[in-house]
């Protein structure tokens, strides 16, 4: 069955909203399991990086396979697999072959990204970011559900339970998946928008890559920390007992994503990207800061800010990537972007389980939201694609 834009839209958003259920589950159950097993922070986060390695550092694979496997073949198997692993951990009792289930959870979804995104980037590229930010209100619907879901399902069913009933919107979205989209369908955009070999200054270009992927890696280290311990944060860290409670304060920082992404989107349509990107880091940097500083009963406001720029950020920096890379290579370079940038996740998992052991949490939030403006000073050296242009033309390159 053939699916126009509109759809093929829809679908992908709420694919991209299962994505981001599954990849906040095991962090809204984790305060769950800790108790259960009597885990420290680090041994919780150690688990919680079984996950996050797979889904963090194999989008680069997933993407370099989109060149032998249709998309829609990715996408479907992706799915299945992280679906069933996290069926069969509603059934196992052995720490170890939980640990192992969650790595395989988060192979399945290593391969939405980068297969996902670069297609919607080739659909619409006069409104790309306004479409992307729309995809991205999709992954925004799941990051906000996700906890309120998750945690009144532990609250009334315990948590093995909540991992079963959980595992089956993913089953359904594979073979949904698999029978709505045609298997060369995802792919015919790839191959008509191939740019000639003489049509781009690859110097100017991939140099450009770099310096996107260097600061993207950096300005995400706020959201990738508070994925990971935001429920730990907010029931060990700040006392809060009730663990739907907790998990509405998560959902908080997911709350401005629901209309944060088109918004900011739009707004790099008609304005320049990088410089909207520099204003949501600093948004996003100074509310984490001033999460660890607020009193527990008026956390939801700087949660709500820190969600807005997080969401912004992720939708006007898929566009700009999307603008600078040629269509050919979007599926290898967007893979290899997910990668670099989802692979501050594992580290995170450890190196805050650490510090909030010896220290506390909000002193490793501050200093996440030390180290996210310096991603300013790569985002700046990036040439937008006016630029490249221009570059290019002086040095005697064919547009």
């Amino acid at each position: 069955m053939h699916l126009n834009n509109n759809a093929q839209l829809a679908l992908l958003a709420t694919s991209h909203g299962v994505n981001h259920i599954y990849q906040l589950l095991t962090p809204v159950v984790l305060p769950a399991i800790t108790a259960e097993y009597g885990l420290s922070n680090f041994t919780a986060g150690a688990l919680l990086a079984c996950f996050l390695v797979a889904y963090c550092l194999l989008p680069a694979l997933s993407g370099y396979l989109a060149k032998t496997f249709s998309r829609k073949i990715l996408l479907s198997v992706g799915f299945a697999l992280t679906a069933l692993s996290f069926l069969a951990m509603g059934f196992v009792d052995n720490i170890a072959l939980f640990a192992l289930l969650l790595f395989a959870a988060g192979t399945g979804g290593s391969t939405y990204h980068p297969n996902g995104v670069p297609y919607l980037a080739e659909v619409y590229p006069s409104n790309r970011g306004q479409m992307l930010g729309l995809h991205q209100t999709g992954g925004a619907i799941g990051s906000f559900i996700a906890p309120l879901l998750a945690g009144a399902l532990v609250l009334n069913l315990g948590w093995k339970p909540a991992l079963i009933v959980l595992s089956i919107p993913g089953i359904a979205l594979s073979l949904l998946l698999h029978f709505s989209i045609s298997q060369g369908q995802l792919r015919e955009t790839l191959v008509q928008n191939q740019p000639s070999k003489t049509s781009t200054n690859k110097q100017s270009i991939y140099g450009s890559v770099l310096l996107f992927m260097a600061a993207a890696f950096i300005y995400v280290l706020g959201q990738r920390g508070t994925d990971a311990f935001a429920n730990q944060y907010f029931t060990y860290g700040r006392g809060i007992e009730n663990l739907l409670e907790a998990s509405l304060l998560f959902a908080a920082l997911k709350m401005a994503g629901l209309f944060s992404a088109p918004i900011c989107g739009k707004l790099s349509d008609i304005y320049d990207r990088k410089k909207v990107l520099v204003a949501l880091v600093i948004i996003e940097s100074v509310s984490l800061y001033v999460i660890t500083v607020t009193p527990t009963a008026l956390l939801l406001v700087p949660c709500i800010i820190f969600g807005f720029a997080a969401f912004g950020l992720l939708s006007v920096g898929e566009a700009l990537l999307a603008d600078i890379v040629p269509a050919a290579h979007r599926n290898a370079i967007f893979g290899i972007n997910f990668t670099i940038n989802f692979s501050s996740a594992p580290l995170l998992s450890l190196a805050l389980g650490v510090i909030a052991d010896q220290y506390s949490f909000d002193t490793g939030f501050a200093l996440l939201s030390v180290l996210m403006p310096l991603s300013i000073l790569l985002l700046l050296k990036i040439k937008s694609p006016v630029q490249q242009k221009a570059c290019s033309s002086i040095t005697g390159v064919t547009h």
